[in-house]
């Protein structure tokens, strides 16, 4: 596989657990049908099936990276490519009704279809679940365009219905996440997928308290106590939001710490406020109290600079809660103290598009310093902030 296409094909399964795919922004591309084999993260290749959409990437000798009109994002290798068809239409994303019908399809009599305004949930929890869900949503939704439609972002509103899908316990989630993103999510609550660009969530109230919620009230009583898992939810939800709204590229090489940092930042939920969302910005404890213990205790001098530089950090078993706790932190001393250059550093990374290479440390920290200037200076200040913040 030529190597070019070997790196969007590995983006394309980049799931996160804790962790993110944007909409492309409506145009007037043709309307293309293919029929393929798709091979899954697992490396199962499927049978073969015939879905209109659009190119949105096509290397040479290396295959496509193919946008069905659901969303779905798949790389397609020479040898799996069977037929191509131009169809003489333009592309057009799903209507609500279009999406409801192919998951309806999909996933079959047990699950039941909830709408809101951007969201079409598909559910084996109960509808009241799904409504729940959809509000936190929606509140979500809301609080994110107020803090990021600003004119120098391009944010806007998604091109395709944001899809979830909610499992009825965390068996039936485990299951259907092996199958879809691979062993990497079964212990998550939730994940969003950068393929599918689907929340996927199991009903937290399962096994809580013994019976199911039996109304909106019961059902608000047992997640008003689930504060933590609910967070872990707003986490995915923020990811599929900022990679739908302009604030993330889908298949860009973000950075991970910026993806991550971005969705700590709104994970405190205000399950108190049925309008609005007015925690968000507010100190993330949990992630202060780890970043805490991570200066006093084991922090390198170079830790900063190796997660700008590089992802490694997040994904090794004895780093990856420190990056997280540093990646919040980072965020959070940013907006509150650069804003401006935050929205500007969001913009320029947002102007580089799909990745056909990774960049590397040196343009990573000069894609940082061009936007908040000389790196030494920036990191005295962040830890001078937040050793401030966080003294006991």
């Amino acid at each position: 596989m030529n190597r070019h296409f070997a790196v969007l094909a590995r983006l394309c399964f980049v799931v996160s657990a804790c962790c993110a795919a944007s909409a492309t922004a409506a145009d007037e591309s043709p309307l293309v049908r293919l029929t393929f084999q798709a091979e899954t993260p697992s490396g199962r290749v499927s049978d073969e099936r015939t879905l209109d959409g659009k190119i949105v990437a096509e290397p040479e000798g290396a295959g496509i990276l193919f946008l069905d009109r659901g969303g779905r994002l798949w790389p397609i290798t020479p040898d799996r490519l069977k037929s191509r068809e131009e169809t003489g239409e333009t592309f057009t994303p799903f209507s609500q009704a279009e999406m409801a019908d192919a998951l309806k399809a999909e996933f079959g009599d047990g699950f039941e279809i909830v709408t809101t305004r951007h969201y079409v949930l598909c559910t084996e929890a109960g509808r009241e679940y799904a409504r729940w869900a959809g509000m936190l949503f929606e509140r979500l939704m809301g609080a994110f365009k107020t803090n990021w439609d600003k004119p120098q972002l391009d944010f806007h509103e998604p091109e395709f219905p944001l899809c979830a899908v909610i499992l009825r316990d965390k068996a039936s989630f485990a299951k259907f996440a092996l199958a879809d993103a691979g062993p990497g999510v079964l212990d998550a609550l939730g994940y969003y997928s950068t393929l599918s660009n689907r929340m996927v969530m199991y009903d937290l109230t399962a096994g809580v308290g013994g019976s199911r919620p039996r109304n909106a009230v019961e059902l608000n009583a047992k997640l008003n106590g689930q504060v933590a898992n609910v967070s872990t939810i707003v986490h995915e939800a923020t990811h599929q939001i900022a990679f739908n709204s302009g604030i993330h590229v889908r298949m860009a090489d973000n950075p991970f710490w910026l993806v991550e940092g971005l969705a700590m930042y709104f994970e405190t939920p205000d399950l108190s406020n049925a309008a609005g969302w007015r925690t968000v910005g507010r100190v993330n404890t949990p992630r202060l109290r780890k970043y805490g213990e991570y200066i006093r205790n084991r922090r390198p001098a170079d830790s900063l600079k190796a997660m700008l530089s590089a992802d490694e950090k997040f994904h090794a078993a004895n780093t990856a809660l420190d990056s997280y706790s540093e990646a919040w932190a980072l965020t959070y001393y940013l907006i509150k103290t650069k804003r401006a250059a935050y929205m500007t550093y969001l913009a320029s990374l947002n102007k580089k598009g799909i990745a056909l290479k990774k960049d590397t440390a040196d343009e990573r920290l000069a894609e940082f310093e061009a936007a908040f200037g000389d790196f030494e200076d920036v990191e005295r200040g962040f830890i001078r902030y937040m050793n401030n913040l966080s003294r006991p």
